[in-house]
């Protein structure tokens, strides 16, 4: 009896936590008048990006696109930070720019191309 009365009482603190706390709402999607501006800004450092993940993995092309993977995730995240937005709205601003088409910084289309996995040798 004691028992069903601690696990009713945890219960019910639980919910009136909840009650009184509520989720965080996410921010708006950003404006479609903004989109392009955004994703130029996203990637902007693309080519820079990729050229260092080249100079880091010089013979693994897999590894290259990881390492450039890992940037673009982190200027994404701080951007968003920076504009307020989510860090999904803005992938799926670089993913409708991929997808159109938009240049990159030098004027030309951004390499869209998968690398198969060729697992390195274990160091």
């Amino acid at each position: 009896m004691q028992t069903r009365l601690g696990v009713a009482a945890i219960v019910l603190g639980v919910l009136g936590v909840a009650a009184f706390h509520r989720a965080p709402t996410s921010p708006p999607p950003p404006a479609e008048s903004m989109q392009r501006a955004l994703f130029d800004e996203v990637v902007r450092e693309e080519p820079a990006a990729r050229d260092r993940a080249r100079d880091d993995w010089a013979h693994h092309r897999w590894s290259q696109q990881d390492a450039f993977g890992a940037f673009e995730r982190d200027r994404i995240s701080g951007l968003a930070g920076q504009k307020g937005l989510s860090v999904q709205d803005l992938f799926r601003v670089v993913d409708l720019g991929l997808r159109a088409g938009w240049p990159g910084p030098d004027g030309k289309p951004l390499d869209v191309s998968t690398v198969p996995l060729r697992p390195r040798a274990s160091d």
